[in-house]
C-alpha cells in the first residue's frame, strides 16, 4: 500500500480546521447564558493576567515582601512550599494519568449486593434514586434496596412506599420514627443489609446503568480492598451558576484526586453519595463508628470519611472507580454552599486528627506509607493555603498590586488544571473552573479558618437531630439474596 507523503503544512492546517470544528460544536450547543457566562469569565481572566503583566504586579510585590521584617524568610519559605507543592502536583498527575478503572464482572461472578438509601424531607427524589438502582443493569436475584426514612417531615414516606410496592421483593422501606441523623440512618440499614457490599446512597442521587456493578467489583475481585469510592457528578447543573462552578470542581475531586489516590490505594473519603464497602469490613468497624464521639458528644457529621479512616485503619484498601457514575444535586446558593463546605471540612478537621491516632502504625502491609503521605499532604493543603490567602487579604489592602498578582496566579494555575478537565468531559464546562477558583478565593476563603475555630459544631445546617432513637417500623417486604430475610410491617 503507498503511503502518502502530507506536507507539514497541510496537517498544521487540517488539525487547525479539526479543533474549529470541535469549537464551532462547542459554542453551538451552548446556551445564551452559558455562552454569555464564559465569554465573561474568559474576558475577565485574560484582563487579569494582562493588567498583571502590564503593570508588572506578576513578579515587582515579591520585592516587596523581601523588604517586610523577615521578608527574607519569607521569600525561601514561600519559594519551598510552591516548589515542593508544584512537584507533588506534577506526581499526582502522573498517577491520575496512569490509573484505570477495574473492569466490570460478568454477571455471573458478581457479589450479592444491598444499596442502602437514607433519605430526610427528599420528597420524589427519594422514588427517583431507588428507581435508578432497581432498573441498573445488575441482577435482580443478587440485589436488595434498604431505604430509610429518617423521620422526614414531608411525603418523602409516601414515595418510598411507592417505589418498595413498585418494585417488589429487591425494595425495604424503612421508617424512624424520629430524625436521628444521617449514621443512624445507615446503621439501620447496616444492621438490615444480607449482601456480601453493602453500598450506600444519597437520596438526591441517581445512577448510570452500569454504575453498580462497576462500583462492587474491586470488592469482588481484590479482598485486600474494603471500600470503594463512585464517581460523583453534577446533576443540577443548570439551576444556577454554582452548580456549574461546581461541576468543573468535582470532575478534579474525583476524576483527578481520588484517580490518583486509587493508584496508591489510599483513597481517604469514600463519597456518601455513592460508595461501596465489604460487609466484614463494616462490620468489623461498625461499633466504633456508631459510637463515634467528639468533645464528649455523638459525631453527626463527616459519616463517609470517618468510615474510610476506619476501615484503612482495620488494614484494608480504598479505591475508586471512574466508570462507577453517579448524579447528584449541589446546593445552588451561596448560605447552601457555605454551609455545606463547612460541614465538609469540620470533618476533614476531625478525621485528619482521627488518623493521626493510628498513623504511626503499620496498619496494612503494602502502601502503608503513601497512605501516610497522602494524609499528611491533606493536613497541609487544609492549613498552609488559606495562611497565605488570609495574608494576601490583608497585605493586598496595602499594596493592590499583591492582590492583583495572586489573582493572576490563581488563573494562571486554574487554567493549567482545566486542561485535565477537558481531558476527562471533553466540553468547555472547564472554564467555569476558573470562576470557582477567584469565587473560592474572594467569598470561600474564610469557610476553611472558620470552620476549624467552630469545630464543635456538628450541625448539618440543613436540619435537626434527636438524640433518642425510637425503633424504626418497617413497610414492604424485602428478601434478602444471602438468605431469606423477610420484614413487614
Amino acid at each position: 500500500m503507498t503511503q502518502l507523503n502530507v506536507p507539514m503544512g497541510l496537517r498544521t492546517m487540517a488539525g487547525s480546521l479539526s479543533l474549529l470544528r470541535r469549537l464551532s460544536v462547542w459554542f453551538a450547543n451552548l446556551s445564551w447564558f452559558d455562552l454569555a457566562l464564559k465569554t465573561a469569565v474568559l474576558a475577565l481572566s485574560t484582563a487579569i493576567v494582562w493588567l498583571a503583566w502590564h503593570t508588572g504586579a506578576i513578579f515587582t510585590p515579591f520585592a516587596a515582601i523581601k523588604n517586610l521584617p523577615y521578608g527574607g524568610f519569607i521569600m525561601v519559605a514561600i519559594t519551598i512550599y510552591t516548589s515542593f507543592m508544584m512537584l507533588v502536583m506534577i506526581a499526582r498527575l502522573i498517577l491520575a494519568i496512569a490509573y484505570r478503572p477495574t473492569p466490570s464482572l460478568a454477571d455471573a461472578d458478581l457479589p450479592t449486593v444491598t444499596v442502602i438509601i437514607p433519605a430526610y424531607n427528599e420528597g420524589p427524589d427519594v422514588a427517583k434514586s431507588i428507581d435508578s438502582i432497581a432498573r441498573s443493569n445488575y441482577p435482580h436475584a443478587k440485589l436488595q434496596i434498604i431505604a430509610v426514612d429518617d423521620g422526614s417531615k414531608d411525603d418523602t414516606w409516601y414515595h418510598m412506599e411507592a417505589a418498595a410496592k413498585r418494585h417488589g421483593d429487591i425494595v425495604c422501606a424503612v421508617k424512624m420514627d424520629i430524625n436521628g441523623g444521617k449514621r443512624q440512618g445507615l446503621r439501620v440499614g447496616f444492621a438490615l443489609a444480607a449482601g456480601d457490599v453493602v453500598v450506600t446512597m444519597d437520596s438526591d442521587s441517581v445512577v448510570e446503568p452500569d454504575a453498580l456493578r462497576n462500583l462492587v467489583t474491586p470488592i469482588a475481585v481484590d479482598p485486600r480492598i474494603g471500600a470503594v469510592a463512585g464517581n460523583v457528578k453534577v446533576l443540577n447543573r443548570d439551576a444556577g451558576v454554582l452548580p456549574r462552578m461546581m461541576r468543573a470542581s468535582f470532575v478534579l475531586a474525583f476524576d483527578l484526586t481520588r484517580a490518583y489516590q486509587s493508584k496508591i490505594r489510599s483513597v481517604l473519603c469514600t463519597p456518601g453519595a455513592f460508595s461501596a464497602y465489604r460487609r466484614t469490613a463494616v462490620e468489623s468497624v461498625l461499633e466504633d463508628w456508631v459510637d463515634q464521639s467528639w468533645c464528649g458528644k455523638p459525631s453527626t457529621i463527616a459519616e463517609d470519611r470517618a468510615l474510610s479512616n476506619l476501615i484503612l485503619r482495620d488494614g484494608h484498601e480504598v479505591v475508586f472507580q471512574s466508570n462507577a457514575v453517579v448524579w447528584t444535586n449541589v446546593p445552588v446558593t451561596y448560605k447552601q454552599m457555605a454551609k455545606m463546605y463547612m460541614r465538609w471540612e469540620r470533618g476533614n478537621l476531625r478525621e485528619n486528627l482521627t488518623y493521626a491516632t493510628f498513623a504511626y502504625k503499620p496498619f496494612r502491609s503494602r502502601y502503608w506509607w503513601h497512605c501516610n503521605i497522602e494524609w499528611a499532604l491533606s493536613c497541609v493543603e487544609m492549613v498552609v493555603p488559606y495562611l497565605l490567602i488570609t495574608a494576601s487579604l490583608i497585605y493586598g489592602v496595602v499594596n493592590p498590586f499583591f492582590m492583583l498578582q495572586y489573582l493572576a496566579y490563581i488563573v494562571i494555575f486554574s487554567a493549567a488544571m482545566q486542561l485535565y478537565y477537558y481531558a476527562k468531559e471533553r466540553d468547555s464546562d472547564g472554564i467555569y473552573g476558573i470562576l470557582y477558583s477567584l469565587f473560592w478565593f474572594t467569598c470561600l476563603w474564610w469557610v476553611v479558618p472558620y470552620s476549624i475555630i467552630t469545630a464543635n459544631n456538628g450541625k448539618w445546617g440543613t436540619r435537626t437531630v434527636s438524640a433518642s432513637i425510637m425503633q424504626p417500623s418497617v413497610a414492604g417486604r424485602a428478601e434478602a439474596v444471602a438468605g431469606n430475610l423477610r420484614i413487614a410491617a
